[in-house]
C-alpha cells in the first residue's frame, strides 16, 4: 500500500498495482460476507462482470467464505451491444 488516510469521513487508500489493491478489496469483502453469513445465516451479492474485476474477483474466490451460502448474481450492461460481441458471454 502506498497512501492510507482519511479525508474527511472517508478512507483514502492507494496501492502499488492492481493485484495488489485486488486482494485486499477481495479481504474486505469477505471479511464483510462471513460478518453477514455469521449474523444472517447467508447472503445475496451482485458482482461487476468486466475485466478490471479480475483480480478481486480471482483473490475473492480464494478466500475462506461459506460460499454455499451465498447467492451471487453478475451484473453487465448489454444494451447497444450485438449479438456476436464477447461481452456477452457467448
Amino acid at each position: 500500500m502506498i497512501l492510507n488516510r482519511k479525508a474527511g469521513r472517508l478512507l483514502v487508500k492507494a496501492y502499488e498495482n492492481r493485484g495488489e489493491l485486488g486482494r485486499a478489496a477481495a479481504e474486505e469483502a469477505a471479511q464483510a460476507l462471513r460478518e453477514i453469513i455469521a449474523a444472517k445465516g447467508g447472503c445475496n451479492v451482485i458482482f461487476a462482470a468486466a475485466p478490471s474485476q479480475n483480480e478481486f474477483l480471482d483473490a475473492l474466490c480464494r478466500a475462506d467464505v461459506a460460499w454455499e451460502k451465498v447467492s451471487a448474481f453478475h451484473m453487465d450492461e448489454y444494451i447497444g451491444l450485438p449479438e456476436e460481441a464477447p461481452q456477452r458471454f457467448g
